[in-house]
């Protein structure tokens, strides 16, 4: 050992001793902080995640309910729309129009045929009552292109 820190006054040995424990100290509980702040995050996102399927489930249980008293419930639009997104499907128009009896929404959708035949058998067992009119279906590139029309009777809203 060829160092001059034996050499050096008694407090300058402490004080470099002190110092870089010091360091060592705040380096590491730096790192600490670090991991705890991402594993909390990560649980954050976690709860989140379990609160949205908690939620849809809730939701799903009170189709549930409901269908018991009457054999389907109507679909709302935001529920629609978290299907489609749900199956990979994207929703290229969306025409909603009323007259004195019905309720008819023209959509026209993009996506792959099995993922179509998903949404409808994900919304047939959610309970949702479903009435297609004019269904079309044409091949546009890689995707299909989907058109039909969901009608709703106002006497069974």
């Amino acid at each position: 050992m060829n160092s001059d820190f034996f050499e050096r006054p008694i407090w300058q040995q402490y004080m470099l001793c002190v110092l870089f424990g010091l360091a060592f100290f705040v380096i590491v509980y730096l790192l600490f902080i670090k991991d705890i702040r991402q594993q909390a995050q990560l649980a954050v996102e976690s709860y989140q995640q379990i609160v949205i399927e908690n939620e849809q489930l809730q939701a799903k249980a009170s189709r549930y309910q409901a269908s018991k008293n009457t054999l389907y419930s109507l679909i709302s639009d935001r529920e629609f729309a978290l299907a489609i997104e749900q199956n990979h499907l994207s929703l290229v128009s969306f025409k909603h129009y009323q007259t004195d009896k019905t309720t008819n929404w023209e959509i026209e959708l993009e996506g792959k045929f099995f993922d179509f035949m998903n949404l409808i058998s994900s919304l047939t067992d959610d309970f949702y009552y479903l009435d297609f009119k004019n269904l079309k279906i044409s091949k546009q590139d890689q995707q299909l292109q989907i058109m039909f029309t969901l009608l709703f009777e106002k006497d069974y809203q």
